[in-house]
């Protein structure tokens, strides 16, 4: 194989040297985890390790096996074990031969993985699951990923308070070293729960996940076409992670298609998102135009969380309490079949990564001119769809008359994006002595799925 030496680090790699020396590692995450996907859901039906419908958020028509997500965390890990055996694309007498994996990230992704299998397997408090991801980004910054990665923000304030005359040194470590921990922390929490809540349809999570981690390949790639001595195990590093993920992601993706064979639970979403973060913060680290465009890369399941926040709190709900106004939830109620609401959403996740890699092409500020305005028209279409404010339309049962069934309002004039809600208090059965009214029964209200199937 050609590798370039380290005299000639300050040439220009192609996209082929960089590339071609870990693309091995994308085959070995994508073989260990097709092929583990069907030995997982065998382990999951014997185990009884199932997603049952509810008729409500789980839209789906029968059980389904968990324990995807063991199957792509496999694939994840394989694809950085063989990254030990592969050469840098670089070789020299001062250089590392293979790339120098921090354990850290490994050790972070096993706890977010326990953690969401615990979930799986046994409903999990929300915050202790929140603290488990946060003990996982102190992982990473026990061993200084991230513990630098707000200076590329804080070095443009500090020379503009240098040329205000303000004697004030805001790169010290004293200063970027607590930021950029809490700034780690944050990415690494808001990222696990945003691929969590995501993950509502078939083949959603993991295929727009797959698209961004394609982004950040692409990233990782041209950064180091560009790198020296100083910059060839990081760049490596992102690489291979990158490579790594996606690999794993879509040896899952065809048996989590619509209809799904298996879900990837907790374990996976949670992990998907812990991945998704560890190269954020290692493209932040390098300059904050690439922290940008990897936000940007993200933008889907970004937006997506930050509306369900919102739109919690405007309502007086829990943070962490369950709804079906999502975007693909809003999709599906607007008649659209899952399978072309996830193709929507993919088409929207390869958007969002063109516009993140137009920052490769572009300078930076007309690029956030251009995010700006369409990032601003996208809220602006999801208030209007529902997702911020819920205006249930309240139905009290009454008996019809032939003038009130007049005035009953057609299905097909009812927004989609409403709650159609009838209170337990207006229902017959929960008045006091009340009675089934003329020509009606009381029928008894199924408590589990097979009582409902039964009585179907």
């Amino acid at each position: 194989m050609h590798f370039l030496l380290a005299e000639n680090l300050t040439a220009n790699f192609t996209a082929d040297e960089v590339l071609s020396p870990y693309v091995y590692v994308f085959y070995m995450a994508f073989l260990v985890s097709f092929f583990f996907t069907p030995v997982m859901r065998s382990v999951a039906v014997y185990y009884k390790i199932i997603d049952e419908p509810d008729l409500l958020r789980k839209i789906h028509r029968s059980p389904v096996a968990y324990l995807g997500g063991i199957s792509v965390f496999l694939g994840w890990v394989a694809g950085l074990a063989l990254s030990q055996f592969v050469f840098l694309h670089t070789l020299g007498p001062r250089l590392p031969v293979h790339v120098m994996l921090p354990f850290s990230i490994i050790v972070g992704a096993c706890i977010i993985v326990s953690l969401g299998l615990w979930d799986d397997v046994k409903r999990l408090n929300p915050w202790l699951k929140i603290t488990g991801q946060v003990v996982a980004a102190i992982a990473l910054l026990s061993t200084g990923i991230g513990t630098h990665a707000a200076s590329p923000l804080i070095e443009p304030i500090n020379l503009r308070l240098q040329v205000w005359g303000f004697n004030i040194d805001l790169l010290k470590d004293s200063v970027v070293i607590p930021v950029s921990s809490l700034m780690t922390v944050a990415i690494v929490v808001f990222c696990c729960n945003a691929t969590n809540l995501m993950d509502g349809l078939d083949g959603l999570c993991g295929g727009v996940t797959a698209i961004i981690a394609g982004g950040f390949v692409f990233v990782s790639v041209y950064l180091a076409r560009f790198g020296d001595s100083t910059t060839i195990n990081s760049d490596a590093l992102r690489i291979v992670l990158g490579l790594a993920l996606l690999g794993a992601i879509l040896g899952f993706v065809p048996y989590n298609f619509n209809p799904a064979s298996i879900f990837m639970g907790d374990a996976g979403s949670m992990f998907l998102g812990f991945a998704s973060a560890v190269m954020i913060i290692l493209l932040a680290e390098v300059r904050s135009k690439w922290f940008l465009a990897a936000m940007v890369m993200f933008a889907l399941p970004v937006l997506d969380t930050s509306l369900a926040f919102a739109r919690r709190w405007v309502n007086g709900r829990p943070v962490f309490s369950a709804d079906k106004f999502h975007f693909h939830h809003q999709l599906v109620a607007r008649g659209m079949t899952v399978r072309r609401a996830v193709l929507v959403s993919y088409g929207l996740a390869i958007g969002f990564v063109i516009l993140g890699a137009a920052i490769v092409y572009m300078r930076t500020r007309y690029v956030v001119a251009a995010y700006l305005v369409i990032f601003g028209s996208i809220i602006v279409a999801a208030y209007k769809m529902g997702m911020v404010h819920e205006r249930p339309l309240v139905v009290k049962p009454q008996q019809l008359s032939s003038s009130t069934a007049q005035e009953v309002t057609p299905v097909n004039e009812l927004e989609p994006s409403n709650v159609i809600e009838i209170r337990d208090e207006d229902l017959p059965s929960s008045r006091p002595n009340s009675k089934p009214a003329a020509g009606t029964w009381d029928e008894p209200t199924p408590q589990t799925i097979d009582d409902l199937a039964s009585s179907v």
